[in-house]
């Protein structure tokens, strides 16, 4: 778990202010969507969203909250989007301290395992909408990370056409039970090979006005192959059963592969900066398996180097001048790491770092000396290449006045790819 005084102090930034500035990244589709980070704490909800760009096309989505500690599926459920549809929902606190997740969209269908097949779906919702009471993690939270998979496609319908959500739901039960899909407007079971999702995770404060958002990750061209139902761990593996999507971890782990991270940071004043670092495919609560990285389940070894914006480094005493000697070593053992940079002195921890006299600059974070030890295609990969796969993003709350304004991007990452 987190630890509280970190908690504490991303919650009060999160808290103070009454206006935001919001700066979207460049959107991008794919089949699988990743929030690195939500957070139902200090009344701060976060809203979800996901949008079905396929014009032609049905698609059912499985959306898997995952803890931050060993990453832990904590809540699932589906959405069935129709041709050009978009899905909302909301994650936020509930009194029990569990995440609940509140939505009035009509593609947020309760529902329930087939008796004559445990991981296919029962062919009727028992309601649409999502109660937060009902639809919430297992366990008390703060902070999750949330992934989305394009379970199934089906043609069906022309632009504009409404179709229902209960004809989706239906055709991805037969598909599961029959094994051959029936109806008169969803006609055909589709592999998933088509990119259809985009979304984005905007957290919001009511009592102040606060926003941060952030484009979700998006990763195309997974082509799964693995029918999605209820109950079972929902991620990445070369496990062709159980809902883990078949044969891509190693893929994605292609897809998200870094060897630094830099995080720009501005202390000053009441300026507050954060750092999130999520490792999707490190599952420590599987032990990882089919893993390319050597450290998982472990933690992750990084050396940081804390400049200022005048180059120098936090080294050696007398040192003025980048690049100095002597960089503290950390670990990052959580699946989603949330990192404070504070100004002053102090012992950097996995939670927090501190840069000195320095009150602006950047903070770059390199991964130590592992390399990827498994190829997933043998002509472009990240084979030999030292680094991690993880997403990570960058938190900075400027002074305005009275109030705070939020900006939260992806960190700027450097990869150097395999051999092609």
């Amino acid at each position: 778990m987190f630890k509280k005084r970190v908690i504490a102090a991303l919650s009060a930034a999160l808290l103070a202010g009454s206006a935001a500035a919001v700066e979207l990244g460049t959107g991008e589709k794919g089949e699988v969507l990743i929030a690195p980070m939500i957070m139902a704490a200090g009344g701060w909800d976060s809203e979800l969203r996901v949008i079905n760009t396929d014009v032609l096309n049905s698609a059912v989505v499985k959306v898997v909250f995952h803890e931050p500690g060993q990453s832990a599926e904590v809540l699932d459920f589906f959405i069935f989007l129709s041709p050009g549809d978009v899905w909302r929902g909301t994650a936020t606190k509930n009194a029990d301290g569990s995440i609940g997740v509140r939505s009035s969209d009509d593609s947020s269908l309760m529902v329930q395992a087939a008796g004559a097949n445990p991981n296919c779906l029962q062919p009727t919702a028992t309601a649409t909408g999502f109660d937060p009471a009902v639809v919430k993690t297992t366990i008390a939270l703060d902070f999750a990370y949330v992934n989305f998979f394009q379970a199934r496609t089906f043609a069906g319908g022309a632009d504009g056409t409404a179709i229902s959500k209960a004809s989706i739901l239906s055709a991805y039960s037969a598909a599961c039970l029959a094994g051959t899909e029936i109806g008169p407007t969803l006609t055909t079971l589709r592999d998933d090979t088509t990119d259809l999702l985009a979304g984005d995770v905007t957290m919001l404060n009511a009592s102040n006005g606060n926003i941060l958002r952030l484009n979700m990750t998006a990763l195309p061209n997974v082509n799964n192959n693995v029918y999605h139902g209820l109950a079972n761990y929902t991620g990445f593996s070369t496990v062709t059963s159980n809902n883990h999507i078949g044969v891509i971890k190693s893929r994605v782990e292609d897809a998200i592969w870094a060897q630094n991270y830099a995080f720009p940071y501005d202390v000053t004043g009441g300026n507050q900066t954060f750092g999130t670092v999520t490792f999707p495919t490190k599952e420590a609560i599987l032990l990882s398996p089919a893993t390319q990285y050597n450290p998982f389940p472990g933690s992750p070894t990084v050396a940081l180097r804390i400049r200022d914006e005048a180059e120098q480094v936090i080294g050696v005493a007398g040192c003025q001048i980048s690049p100095c000697p002597v960089t503290p070593g950390n670990s990052l053992p959580n699946e989603l790491n949330v990192i404070e940079v504070r100004g002053g002195a102090g012992t950097n921890t996995p939670s927090q770092l501190f840069t000195r006299d320095f009150t602006r600059g950047w903070v770059n974070m390199s991964i130590q000396g592992v390399a990827s030890r498994n190829r997933s295609n043998p002509l472009w990969n990240n084979f030999g290449v030292s680094g991690a796969p993880a997403l990570a993003t960058a938190i900075q709350w400027t002074q305005r006045g009275t109030a705070l304004q939020g900006v939260w991007n992806y960190a700027p990452r450097t990869y150097t790819p395999g051999a092609r």
